[in-house]
């Protein structure tokens, strides 16, 4: 059976009074699963783990997600090349065909973009997605089919597949590291959304979130390697302090981009900062080691090092890391 996307799936596939750019984003998001799907039947996404908000709607939320069109991946491997995995992946994307939809990848500035060309289009235009690949996950991926949506059985054969996905207390602790340094929509509505539903995903370690948030915020601020993985400082080091984080978060803080795509009805700033100030209490109850590495310093590095070497079901222990 051949894909059979057409004009009215994808006004279906549009929430109900969506604010601007929410028919592109649903374009997308089918152009996208038709996508994931291509490459993981070529075997292309083999060394990758699907990451990110765009990973939560598919493989958890559904319907009941907002709508991300970043596709994010970290490298399976830690003794994987990055750059070599990285080209792999845009050689696979470049002219790819899959019902109505066309692929390309374009970069700018060092950054990629997934260009989707499609006949939806209502002004012709392209549409296009972030891109992007980290370094390897910390974690034992776990493997997770697609939440049923009505559009997918205009999808065709083969059905769609269990992919490879970051673990959802690693995916939990990358979004608390971000919102240390800055409060941006899309994560606080992602972490409001899985503190009202970890019953419905299998439930969610709490002090292993809170171990790797913190581990997560030292990297950021200071570094870390082990052979071909780097994970670059990306930042000013912010010390941790959870009665900052867990704060009621103003309007004025908040970082709209897309929040219009969110979810329809759109939350409130104040209903996202509440939710997340209340379920997330537990990040204050940091142990010793947590609270020494909470402060962002560079002298912790032997102390950084080991918890990441300890961690359970981890990936780093072994791998000579500095």
């Amino acid at each position: 059976m051949s894909v059979n996307v057409t004009p009215g799936w994808i006004g279906r596939h549009t929430p109900t009074n969506a604010q601007a750019g929410g028919r592109d984003a649903a374009i997308i998001d089918i152009a996208q699963d038709l996508l994931l799907r291509d490459l993981h039947t070529r075997g292309v996404l083999g060394g990758l783990v699907f990451k990110g908000g765009t990973a939560l709607r598919k493989l958890y939320a559904g319907n009941q997600g907002r709508f991300s069109t970043d596709l994010d991946f970290s490298l399976a491997d830690i003794t994987d090349d990055p750059d070599d995995v990285v080209l792999e992946l845009i050689a696979a994307i470049e002219g790819t065909k899959v019902g109505p939809f066309a692929y390309s990848v374009r970069e700018r500035r060092g950054k990629w973009s997934l260009i989707v060309e499609s006949p939806f289009n209502e002004d012709e235009s392209d549409l296009s997605s972030k891109l992007d690949v980290s370094p390897a996950v910390w974690m034992s991926p776990v493997r997770r089919g697609w939440v049923a949506m009505g559009v997918h059985v205009t999808y065709g054969d083969p059905p769609l597949p269990e992919l490879q996905a970051i673990r959802m207390e690693e995916n939990l602790a990358e979004k608390i590291s971000r919102l240390n340094r800055t409060t941006t929509a899309r994560d606080m509505y992602d972490l409001a959304w899985i503190a009202a539903h970890h019953h419905e995903i299998g439930g969610i370690d709490r002090d292993l979130v809170r171990r790797l948030a913190v581990l997560k915020m030292w990297v950021d601020a200071n570094g870390v390697s082990a052979g071909k993985a780097v994970w670059k400082p990306s930042h000013e080091p912010t010390p941790f302090e959870p009665d900052r984080w867990l704060r009621q978060r103003g309007a004025k803080e908040f970082d709209l981009e897309d929040i219009g795509a969110l979810a329809v009805p759109t939350p409130s700033t104040a209903e996202l900062s509440e939710a997340v100030r209340t379920n997330y209490g537990f990040l204050s109850a940091l142990d010793d080691s947590e609270r020494q590495l909470a402060a962002a310093r560079g002298q912790d590095r032997p102390l950084a090092l080991k918890l990441l070497a300890d961690l359970p079901a981890g990936l780093l222990n072994g791998q000579g890391l500095y």
